[in-house]
């Protein structure tokens, strides 16, 4: 349905426009959902984001003075010079030449628009030094670094379509083989689907390999050796070669990354208030 926005009618097309931008957003954040109820709830979403723009645009009106002839101008200059200048603008984007004064004008619309929204931004109130330390020493343990492992694997791919259980055969026959006393190094090099070095992997951060394996390396004691596991690449036997466990980070380190969601949050919040003063204020309809 068409919705009007203090008099302002917003047509069909345009809620469709946002509603088929939305698509994958929706897909990503809902996909227990039917084809049915996705298209719905981008719909909810698409009027609530049309909304909240317009409300915004309006307010920017009201609060911020039109940019100036030259200001424009020069903003128009930059665009369409990233675009081989005019005459390139104007033909990349089907343009006519009489239809620039309206092009102008939606671009004074976007920089008093980004201007409004610049201002807002600056009225929200800066994080503390306090709060940013409070969070750091009630979340302590959340800043660790990462624990770092030395690992060296045999391994028999099956992510490529090579036969599964195949790959499991030599996997259990490789295992067979170190348990009768032979070295890693030699099975790893001689038939290992990713021979050299031994099969040494050097040092990684945890969460660099997929989590199958690193599941595999926090159970074992150093110097040992896993039985034959599964992962997407293939059938492995790994070998936990060293371990450093990561150290506690100083506030000086996670403070900026703590500052910067607080900052985030307050933004948020603030908009949202924002927002809801200006939803409360207005004359919204579906017509």
């Amino acid at each position: 349905m068409p919705l009007t926005i203090n008099g302002f009618k917003v047509a069909k097309e345009a809620i469709q426009q946002e509603v088929q931008r939305l698509a994958e957003e929706v897909n990503q954040q809902f996909p227990w959902l039917d084809p049915i109820a996705k298209k719905l709830q981008a719909e909810d979403m698409a009027k609530d984001r049309i909304i909240e723009h317009r409300l915004l645009f309006e307010e920017s009106r009201k609060q911020i003075q039109d940019p100036t002839t030259d200001e424009v101008e020069s903003e128009f200059r930059q665009i369409a010079k990233k675009h081989g200048g005019e005459k390139g603008f104007l033909k990349k984007f089907k343009i006519s030449p009489g239809d620039l004064p309206n092009v102008k004008k939606e671009i004074a619309d976007d920089m008093r628009f980004q201007r409004y929204i610049d201002s807002l931004n600056q009225q929200v109130p800066p994080v503390p030094d306090e709060e940013v330390a409070a969070i750091f020493q009630h979340n302590e343990q959340n800043y660790r670094a990462a624990d770092q492992f030395k690992a060296s694997h045999i391994v028999y791919h099956t992510n490529n379509g090579q036969d599964r259980n195949e790959a499991k055969r030599k996997a259990q026959d490789a295992l067979t083989r170190l348990q009768s006393g032979e070295p890693f190094e030699k099975i790893a090099d001689e038939d290992s689907d990713c021979p050299g070095k031994g099969g040494d992997l050097g040092w990684f951060a945890e969460g660099y390999m997929v989590q199958e394996f690193e599941d595999v390396l926090n159970k074992l004691e150093i110097g040992a050796t896993s039985n034959v596991f599964e992962t997407p690449f293939g059938f492995h036997i790994a070998r936990l070669d060293d371990k450093k466990t990561g150290e506690l980070q100083s506030l000086e380190v996670v403070g900026p990354t703590i500052r910067k969601e607080l900052e985030k949050q307050k933004r948020d919040a603030f908009f949202r208030n924002t927002l809801s003063a200006l939803r409360k204020a207005a004359d919204i309809q579906l017509v």
